[in-house]
């Protein structure tokens, strides 16, 4: 029985379509890449640092921003280090712990998980799927198990930021892969990862292991 979501609180919703550019004064013509979890090295953030550089100052992409969540005590200080003299620092934005998480998704364009070591089958890759975020993710161990590779996101090696970086592109540029995947995203947290359904499975095991 996997990770369930409550797909009612993380879900869609056109009316919060600039809460997080609102919160964080992100100009409301860019596009938000979005991130939460932890931020020890294998969890891939200096490869998200990577690509907002090569994007931002190599690909002239003025339209996107990338928002972080779950830094604390200071950890992303190295991760702005790394864009000290880039461009893109205008375009990273580090939002701490948030109780509105579900409200943040719905401003942003995609979700990503750039885990660099190994990693698990992770509850933020469901919140962010039951939000209708496509979805740009490690080709790793149990992230493998969260989306379905072209229909609801994109897989990328891991530490292969430029990689990372066009499949980014690709569902910025391209508006009918992205609805595609926008869709599919909640259609397969609805149908495989609803807190609801992990109930009634859970339930349906028990009783039949009692019996």
């Amino acid at each position: 029985i996997p990770l369930g979501v409550d797909t009612d609180h993380y879900r869609p919703d056109n009316g919060d379509r600039y809460y997080a550019h609102d919160c964080f004064n992100i100009p409301k013509d860019r596009d938000i890449v979005f991130y939460s979890g932890h931020m020890e090295p294998r969890k891939g953030i200096a490869t998200i640092m990577r690509a907002a550089d090569y994007m931002v100052s190599h690909l002239n992409r003025r339209d996107v921003h990338f928002l972080l969540c779950g830094n604390k005590n200071n950890e992303e200080a190295v991760y702005l280090e790394m864009l000290r003299y880039s461009s893109a620092i205008d375009h990273v934005t580090f939002a701490g712990y948030r109780n509105d998480i579900h409200k943040l998704h719905r401003s942003c364009r995609l979700g990503v998980i750039a885990s660099s070591g190994w990693d698990s089958f992770t509850m933020s890759s469901v919140e962010m799927m039951a939000s209708g975020l496509p979805m740009v993710i490690s080709r790793l161990q149990g992230l493998q198990e969260t989306i379905a590779e072209n229909i609801n996101g994109f897989f990328f090696e891991p530490e292969n930021w430029k990689m990372f970086a066009e499949r980014i592109v690709e569902l910025l540029d391209d508006q009918q892969i992205h609805d595609r995947f926008s869709a599919a995203s909640r259609k397969r947290a609805m149908e495989r990862f609803s807190v609801n359904l992990q109930i009634k499975q859970l339930s349906t095991l028990l009783v039949n292991g009692a019996k």
